[in-house]
């Protein structure tokens, strides 16, 4: 990555495509490392029961997540558009408007989880056997949902401020902290599943302290200021954010329905490896994202100053990108399914093995239609065009899963409910192509 600042509306398209694209790429791997570690070692030092308790964390979690990068991505790439139309100064209202409010709305979050502690656990599908440890991993994760939030929607203004290589070493250090934390306190110290919590919320909290070096650089568009939240800017942001909400909040309530549903077919031992299957999938989701997140400052400015012919240049690059990453790591997933299942838990049994390499090489089919649903959500957004991003991430996340849920097994057989994720996934894609190749023709 070049230290040197780029015009994005006038040096080559791939020379800025470079520039953002190493540290953006980069950051999500390490942070998708970090994931898969977290996971690893829960599954090693708390076995099955570990794994389940994770999955049914993650959909709460997920929520808290899907608000803090919805104001955050909605937010960054409102900013862009403004630079590029020469409006910095409403660009920088932007900015803290959007810091402001994930810090309040975080905090009414950390407070409300606080006090519904043990009723939102067991809406959540904690049975008696999770219950504990539940309580202890989403307890100890809620004191950090603050700085975690905001470490979140920060990101993507230092990104958009010509500052991805900040990014990246935010990424960096939070995930080398995280695999090192999670040593510590689930091994030597044996804390269990709050140490596990812990270890991820004390990431969080490097992450966001390292982003805060952008605003002690000299040349920087953005000041850090906390402000009141106005009216009209803050609805401009939750509007064009709708399409990350959905997607980010849709995976959570999906989830959580399929471990209502994976409970009752399959016991803990579903659950298990659809926690599995799902980590291993976000390895492949953060990835995109990193493609995406590197194309969104140009697509945007580019956008706002009217050079049609490089948002195509651009898409071109990223949705190249974002293929070659799914048909490798699809690949890569199939041949591997069942040593990568063997990485989660100490001494698998032959039932985890079997059930849990099919099942991954089911969700390593569905990786390339993925990438083309999550770009064309991303394009979308960058200019500003909510309506389709949100419907693209409706069916996706939302709509076409929960069919599927229930549908599958009703109509065939339990493990049938193991293919939601392929018919989801292809589906999304074939409407995804039809919204490119109509925003392709507008381009032209």
């Amino acid at each position: 990555m070049s230290s040197v600042a780029v015009n994005l509306g006038a040096d080559p398209v791939p020379t800025c495509f470079r520039h953002y694209l190493l540290p953006s790429v980069m950051g999500m791997m390490i942070k998708s490392v970090y994931i898969i570690s977290d996971l690893i070692f829960i599954g090693q030092s708390m076995g099955h029961a570990g794994l389940a308790a994770i999955n049914i964390v993650i959909p709460y979690f997920t929520f808290m997540f899907s608000v803090a990068m919805s104001i955050g991505v909605s937010g960054s790439a409102l900013m862009a558009i403004r630079f590029g139309e020469g409006r910095k100064q409403e660009g920088l209202i932007m900015f803290q408007q959007a810091f402001s409010l994930t810090g309040i709305t975080m905090m009414l979050f950390t407070v409300f989880t606080l006090l519904e502690l043990e009723n939102i656990s067991c809406l959540f599908g904690a049975n008696e056997e999770l219950l504990p440890l539940v309580k202890d991993y989403l307890g100890m994760i809620t004191l950090f949902a603050t700085p975690c939030g905001m470490g979140w929607a920060m990101s993507g203004f230092i990104r958009n401020d010509d500052n991805p290589g900040l990014v990246m070493l935010a990424m960096i250090s939070s995930a080398s902290t995280n695999v090192f934390l999670d040593w510590l306190f689930l091994f030597p110290f044996g804390w269990g599943m709050k140490g596990a919590a812990c270890a991820t919320g004390i990431a969080e909290v490097v992450m966001l302290g390292t982003l805060l070096l952008h605003f002690r650089r000299p040349k920087q568009s953005l000041k850090l200021k906390l402000v009141l939240p106005d009216w009209h800017i803050s609805k401009l942001i939750f509007k064009n954010g709708v399409s990350t909400f959905v997607m980010e909040s849709a995976v959570g309530v999906v989830i959580m329905v399929s471990n209502w549903v994976l409970l009752r077919l399959g016991g803990n031992l579903f659950v298990s490896v659809y926690t599995i299957a799902l980590n291993c999938t976000w390895v492949v989701v953060l990835l995109v994202y990193g493609v995406g997140q590197a194309t969104q400052p140009i697509i945007s400015f580019n956008y706002g100053a009217g050079l049609n012919h490089r948002i195509q240049e651009i898409i071109k690059l990223g949705f190249g990108l974002a293929m070659v990453i799914g048909l490798t790591l699809s690949l890569g997933m199939v041949v591997f399914a069942h040593s990568i299942v063997a990485l989660f838990v100490d001494k698998p049994s032959a039932q985890l093995l079997a059930l849990g390499g099919h099942v991954l090489r089911l969700y390593a089919l569905s990786f390339v239609p993925m990438c083309i649903s999550l770009m064309t959500a991303t394009l979308y957004q960058s200019v500003d065009k909510p309506a389709y991003s949100t419907v693209i991430s409706m069916l996706r996340a939302l709509v076409l899963p929960l069919a599927g849920v229930f549908l599958l097994p009703t109509l065939f057989m339990a493990n049938a409910v193991w293919y939601n994720f392929l018919q989801t996934e292809v589906m999304t894609a074939l409407i995804s192509v039809y919204f490119l190749k109509r925003f392709w023709d507008q381009l032209r």
